[in-house]
């Protein structure tokens, strides 16, 4: 029984482990909204796992029908010395027009 309960206890720290590590890797930040907030703009940034490559991903929601507009808009790092800041900044540009539309400001 004891067995059990240790193979339980490892089960558990090791999942806690693995949020940990990922926590270090993504980071998840609002840009802004609409004046009535019918539509916000979401980013989830850091480092893709295994490959130390930095990414940006920009997300249009529509939070009154709890739906994604359009496809993400993408950026990932083309080599591993390519910095994290500048990885936001293209895909700030890149989604500029969306957030521009749905009149989201930042």
């Amino acid at each position: 029984m004891k067995n059990i309960y240790l193979f339980i206890a490892i089960f558990i720290g090791a999942q806690g482990a693995v949020h940990a590590e990922v926590a270090k890797f993504i980071r998840i930040k609002a840009l802004g909204a609409s004046p009535k907030g019918q539509y916000i703009a979401i980013e989830e940034f850091g480092y893709k796992r295994g490959k130390a490559r930095a990414y940006s991903k920009i997300r249009v929601m529509n939070v009154w029908k709890n739906q994604y507009i359009g496809k993400p808009i993408s950026v990932i790092a083309t080599d591993e010395d390519d910095k994290l800041q500048d990885i936001r900044d293209k895909a700030r540009d890149l989604a500029s027009k969306r957030l521009l539309k749905y009149d989201i400001s930042t």
